[in-house]
């Protein structure tokens, strides 16, 4: 792997897998956050949660094979943590704003299986670069 500048992060990777877990995970995290926050036992919640965490796997996935550092585990979970973050933050400030409390446990564990996507999603990217299949930059 040749290092296109010095670092630990390759920002590009991290945008080009953050892009992707957006474009796949956030939709289905916000229609289960609006149509299913409300404590609902629907099966609809537990599946929109899981193509949301495939999601964060694929976005993760995509950092960990295109970063050019060495370390597709730490940019899997990076991305995926990042990008869960920034939406955490955007659903608490709306969720206050409208008069709503928080429920920190849920926070938590979504973190938590953010977290788990990302390391899927890095073994997943290591092992593609492993296995010869490199990207094209």
């Amino acid at each position: 792997m040749t290092e296109a500048e010095p670092g630990r992060w390759d920002g590009q990777a991290i945008r080009e897998g953050a892009s992707v877990a957006v474009l796949f995970a956030v939709p289905f995290t916000i229609i289960a956050r609006l149509a299913f926050d409300d404590n609902d036992k629907s099966g609809w919640a537990s599946v929109l949660g899981l193509a949301s965490f495939l999601g964060f796997v694929l976005g993760a996935g995509v950092a960990a094979w295109r970063q050019q550092r060495g370390a597709p585990l730490s940019h899997g979970v990076m991305t995926a943590i990042g990008v869960f973050v920034v939406v955490q933050i955007i659903f608490a400030v709306v969720r206050l704003a409208g008069g709503n409390s928080l429920n920190v446990g849920k926070i938590i564990v979504s973190f938590s299986l953010t977290a788990l996507a990302g390391l899927i999603g890095g073994l997943l990217g290591g092992f593609l670069q492993r296995q010869g299949m490199a990207p094209r930059r």
